[in-house]
């Protein structure tokens, strides 16, 4: 009797651990339909690393080498904490983990050493969006079109910002408007310029 128990119990808590990771997943998938994420441009260093760290291919070995890239990040801040490169390059690792908070604190370092830097300026921008907070996100790309107003990244999250979480559609246009005007290279860009404003 006490056995059969046991074992219902057991069933009963295999049983709600997977309708708990099918809760998550459906939750996730729905957020992701629901929620369009600014476009990200990534350079292709992030996880293609793997193999210098000794780690074997596929996803084990890119997070073993996003970690070594961590490390170093770490170990160069901590050598030099006035190191932009490093803070951003630390920044970036914890943006690709999805790690937004982790993420903000080396960011918002280089941003206070490199005001004026643009791409301090977007991966701050792309935390602060991540967290929910579209006010701080805007406030950073509206501080990288100040210095360069042609930078069609920074159009382009501003037009899914303001579409998208601030309604404002017809100012979101305008910004979408300018990425088709400016952007000649970068085609995934142009399309979702284009399906935004429903062209």
């Amino acid at each position: 009797m006490t056995d059969s128990r046991v074992l219902f119990g057991r069933k009963a808590v295999i049983l709600a651990v997977f309708v708990s990771l099918a809760a998550m997943f459906v939750t996730s998938f729905v957020y992701r339909l629901e929620n369009p994420n600014l476009f990200v441009k990534a350079k292709q260093q992030s996880f293609s690393q793997a193999g210098e760290s000794g780690a074997p291919e596929g996803m084990g070995g890119a997070m073993n080498g996003a970690m070594s890239r961590v490390r170093e990040f770490m170990d160069r801040v901590k050598e030099h904490p006035d190191d932009v490169e490093a803070l951003v390059g630390l920044g970036n690792s914890f943006l690709m983990m999805r790690a937004w908070d982790r993420a903000l604190e080396p960011l918002e370092k280089a941003r206070a050493l490199a005001p004026q830097d643009a791409t301090v300026l977007k991966a701050v921008g792309i935390a602060y969006f991540n967290k929910g907070d579209y006010a701080k996100a805007t406030e950073c790309y509206e501080g990288v079109l100040k210095i360069d107003p042609n930078d069609t990244l920074a159009l382009f999250n501003l037009g899914v910002i303001y579409k998208h979480y601030s309604q404002k559609p017809d100012e979101a246009g305008t910004y979408f408007e300018k990425v088709l005007e400016l952007e000649k290279e970068d085609a995934e860009m142009i399309k979702l310029a284009r399906e935004e404003l429903g062209k």
